[in-house]
């Protein structure tokens, strides 16, 4: 892969999400309740039916001095990036959302459905964490990866976002689009760094 961006799509019928990880959305521990449980596999069939996965990637040279990494298209200054990205020499840049379906169905159902709502939500954002860790799995079929790191983790400014969906051109090519606080649009959105080791 190139410096070029390339467009990645997914099916919510082959992306594994982790019921643990929609549970513990939901502060549940141990095994759900039948009612509860049921409710989840209400939210996952409804989630196949409205998402529509896709993601950009771009691989960027990085250069590192103590603490400061410069990718290219952007620079920034963190101690918590610098460790992860320890000797790599270039890293992949990625966004990964499922679209908005999802978004405008759970702004519906949080007026007619508030308990189904959080059920919802809760197996969206394990979603999106199973299609990034496939979006992980495809950029790692050549490459011997770095755990992903996003922009509000440790000491990497959520800010930073800014500079990351231009540097992937992702409003014009996921229709991602970001808040005066930063926040991206479709909510179930995710921004990420992988390093490659050894490059």
């Amino acid at each position: 892969m190139s410096a070029e961006i390339t467009l990645l799509s997914g099916s919510m019928e082959t992306i594994e999400v982790s019921r643990k990880e929609a549970l513990r959305y939901l502060g549940v521990r141990g095994e759900p309740a039948p009612e509860l449980s049921a409710l989840l596999d209400r939210a996952r069939e409804t989630l196949n039916g409205s998402a529509a996965p896709r993601a950009v990637c771009r691989r960027l040279p990085l250069k590192t001095a103590g603490d400061r990494l410069d990718f290219g298209v952007f620079r920034l200054q963190s101690r918590a990036l610098a460790k992860n990205m320890a000797g790599c020499g270039e890293s992949f840049l990625f966004a990964a959302t499922l679209g908005f379906g999802p978004e405008r169905l759970l702004l519906r159902l949080q007026k007619s459905e508030p308990s189904f709502a959080l059920v919802f939500d809760a197996w969206c954002s394990a979603a999106v964490e199973g299609w990034c860790n496939e979006v992980n799995a495809r950029l790692a079929q050549n490459e011997t990866l770095r755990p992903r790191f996003s922009p509000g983790y440790g000491d990497v400014p959520l800010s930073l976002q800014r500079d990351v969906l231009a540097a992937l051109d992702a409003q014009r090519k996921l229709g991602i689009t970001l808040s005066d606080t930063f926040f991206m649009t479709p909510c179930k959105s995710v921004t990420a760094f992988v390093g490659i080791s050894g490059s």
